[in-house]
């Protein structure tokens, strides 16, 4: 029995200190790019409103969502472009999206990635309501075309 053991002990030894077999190394190709799916942005439809309560009300959104720190409404850019005329040079459905999501609008659009580009900031989220806020926002910037 002792024979057995010693024999066992040095087969131990002897797999501990012989050297590790290599493994063949496989080269991996790089991984393919992942393309996310395209975030859809939904926006409420709504007549955008001319009446002078909606858009003093739109003015006061615009003022407490902090927008006044990177835009002005005529007087030319500031951190982000002027807002003066944007509903004529932009779609009522753009606008709202870029409202809404400017975050996912960066990615996905031209227009707003040319607009990063040009001002090298990006809009930040403010998490405008689109039922309660949106519609006063879009009454205002008509308000100022």
């Amino acid at each position: 029995m002792r024979s057995l053991s010693v024999v066992c002990g040095l087969a131990l030894v002897v797999a501990a200190c012989s050297e590790p077999q290599s493994k063949p190394v496989v080269e991996q190709a790089p991984a393919a790019p992942v393309e996310l799916a395209a975030t859809v942005i939904e926006v409420p439809e709504f007549v955008v409103s001319t009446a002078a309560p909606d858009i003093a009300k739109g003015l006061e959104v615009f003022g407490l969502k902090g927008c006044t720190a990177c835009h002005k409404v005529g007087g030319g850019r500031l951190v982000g472009p002027d807002l003066k005329g944007v509903t004529a040079r932009r779609d009522d459905k753009w606008i709202k999206k870029m409202i809404l999501r400017p975050d996912v609008m960066i990615k996905q659009d031209d227009v707003a990635k040319k607009l990063f580009v040009e001002h090298l900031t990006e809009m930040p989220n403010q998490n405008v309501d689109p039922q309660s806020e949106l519609p006063f926002l879009l009454a205002y910037l008509k308000s100022v075309e």
